[in-house]
């Protein structure tokens, strides 16, 4: 009987049954003297006691608020400690946490706030890269109708000082002080919230335009926590680097003590906290290992500390491994494969796994997890090595994308064919299996180690940051001297991928300066989705086809224009 592209993990250790906030009050209790965070660019140190107690306070700030159960609660900020604390507070009151990227365009904030409808919004007014006051200033005529107050910080750096310049602005000081004023029965609050509940938002750009906000709940994101945990073998001891975003499933779940170098990514302060905290494990996506090991001080910083760390994000070279490896040197690095809709990490090697396992697959799927290889689209299951979707069964598929069934459905489906395939047949009355369609390619080598061979949707992976062509293509469009625009990813040494865009001028217009084009995206999209390289249909001096490769029916041939330009490099 041919073998088919099937695989499970451990049905061991079980999945436990526990939301974020009561793990944080047994940790308070077995812990509460041990440092669950640091920041080293805010000079604190936090105990689990402490966590818990702070994080009972912002909570109950926010029901006085008028904050519950259910409701949203967005939050845009760099990397600070505060983030933990809304993430635990959040999880207290059963209230959804609603992650922002701080790098969006105004245009896109709005965008999120008015898809996610939060109650709350917990921001500063800048930072040392950002300025939101336009924004804000937008927010403060009730644009967003379910806003009932915007919750201001003080930026890390001293740079804007939130005033209270009207009743729709509170300080996040005032706020915690309304909490320690309130008397809570949390126990009341703890029989209400189930681990099945919504945990956060995570907007996600997937292949289909706009973000779309993938719903994730405390029993995905705490198991799936536990068990990359339990795979590199993380100790009560161990404090990880955590330099990535926090607005990333990758930044927000995993940690032992979490210490947090810097508010954005900086090279020089993630080292320096590697060697002032004695740090074990290094997090990070495949640019940040770049950056460090071509810094300055990398030579003079004390990395003997180290023991293992976790790449992700983007393809990886297989010589940037081995350097890792042996320049840093960390004994163990684990490479990996996972989406946000999976609550994070779903395959990963062990550190066991031999350097070719490493280098050239993502690993073994996790406990109570299952994987297969299907015909794009369907439940059919090819034959074990060869290509296709990668889909995925468990305790880690997200809850939904919020409010949205059409693109749920699309995503998460039901196979018919489990039934005959895998001989699991449903009890009666028993949910049938929900599968996460990820739209990636891949297949089984002949160990069961899952290989990522490409993306069938057309996202472009620029150093951890997913980017959808079609969102950029929109933009172009809309440029009068634009008749079409074809947006694709190609291979950049230092982000893994970059923007890259072939464009066909509109008949009779003058052919902008290709910066004029770039400020045009600029204007409403992010700096990271701006097209690094720019070709022009029929600029045959530079290579440039003179009509579009198309399909029979008219498509454009995605496939066959990244060629092109990858050629074209």
């Amino acid at each position: 009987m041919q073998r088919l592209s099937i695989v499970q993990g451990p049905s061991h250790p079980p999945l436990m049954k526990i939301t974020l906030g009561e793990l944080t009050r047994r940790q308070s209790r077995k812990h509460g003297d041990r440092v669950a965070v640091i920041a080293q660019h805010q000079n604190e140190e936090i105990t689990y006691s402490q966590l818990h107690k702070h994080s009972d306070d912002l909570a109950a700030g926010m029901v006085a608020m008028g904050t519950k159960r259910g409701d949203r609660v967005a939050v845009m900020l760099g990397n600070r400690s505060e983030y933990v604390y809304l993430l635990v507070a959040c999880s207290k009151i059963g209230a959804i946490i609603t992650l922002l990227n701080y790098a969006y365009s105004h245009t896109e904030i709005l965008a999120a706030l008015s898809t996610t409808r939060p109650k709350l919004f917990f921001t500063t007014l800048g930072t040392s890269k950002y300025d939101y006051r336009p924004c804000l200033s937008k927010l403060e005529q009730r644009i967003i109708p379910s806003l009932n107050m915007v919750v201001l910080l003080q930026d890390v750096d001293g740079i804007y000082l939130p005033g209270q310049s009207s009743p729709f602005f509170e300080r996040f000081e005032s706020l915690l002080e309304t909490g320690r004023r309130q008397n809570i029965n949390w126990k009341t609050f703890e029989n209400r919230i189930q681990d099945t509940d919504i945990l956060n938002l995570q907007f996600t750009s997937g292949s289909t335009g706009a973000p779309k906000a993938a719903a994730l709940t405390h029993h995905g994101m705490l198991n799936c926590a536990r068990y990359i945990g339990m795979k590199m073998d993380i100790r009560e001891t161990d404090n990880v680097v955590i330099p990535v975003p926090l607005f990333h499933a990758f930044g927000l779940i995993i940690g032992a003590a979490t210490v947090l170098p810097s508010e954005y990514f900086d090279a020089a302060l993630t080292l320096k906290a590697v060697q002032r905290y004695r740090c074990t494990g290094l997090y990070g996506v495949t640019t940040m290992f770049i950056d460090q090991l071509s810094h300055p001080d990398f030579t003079h910083t004390n990395r003997t500390s180290l023991r293992f760390g976790l790449m992700a994000g983007s393809a990886m070279p297989e010589d940037l491994l081995l350097r890792v490896i042996n320049k840093f040197p960390i004994k163990h690095i684990y490479t990996n494969w996972g989406m946000t809709e999976l609550s994070s990490i779903a395959t990963m090697t062990s550190a066991s796994d031999p350097i070719s396992k490493k280098q050239k697959t993502a690993g073994k799927i996790l406990p109570n997890l299952t994987a297969k290889i299907v015909v794009p689209n369907t439940g059919t299951v090819l034959p074990w090595g060869a290509r296709g979707e990668i889909v995925v069964s468990g305790f880690s598929v997200m809850h939904s994308y919020f409010e949205d069934d059409e693109r749920t459905m699309g995503s998460i489906k039901h196979h018919p064919e489990d039934f005959e395939i895998m001989e699991l047949k449903q009890q009666h009355g028993a949910a049938p299996r929900r599968w996460m369609h990820t739209g990636d390619e891949g297949y089984l080598d002949e160990d069961g180690y899952l290989v990522v061979t490409g993306r069938i949707k057309d996202l472009i992976i620029r150093g951890g940051e997913n980017i959808a062509p079609l969102e950029i293509e929109e933009r172009l469009f809309e440029h009068p001297a634009i008749k079409q625009a074809c947006v694709f990813g190609i291979p950049n040494d230092r982000y893994g991928e970059v923007v890259a865009a072939f464009l066909e001028l509109e008949n009779g217009l003058a052919r902008p300066e290709d910066e004029k084009i770039r400020e045009w995206v600029r204007g409403t999209l992010s700096r990271y989705k701006v097209p690094v390289r720019i070709w022009w249909l029929g600029d045959v001096e530079k290579g440039c086809p003179v009509e579009w490769p198309k399909t029979a029916n008219g498509k454009l041939r995605k496939k066959d224009i990244r060629e092109i330009g990858t050629k074209m490099l």
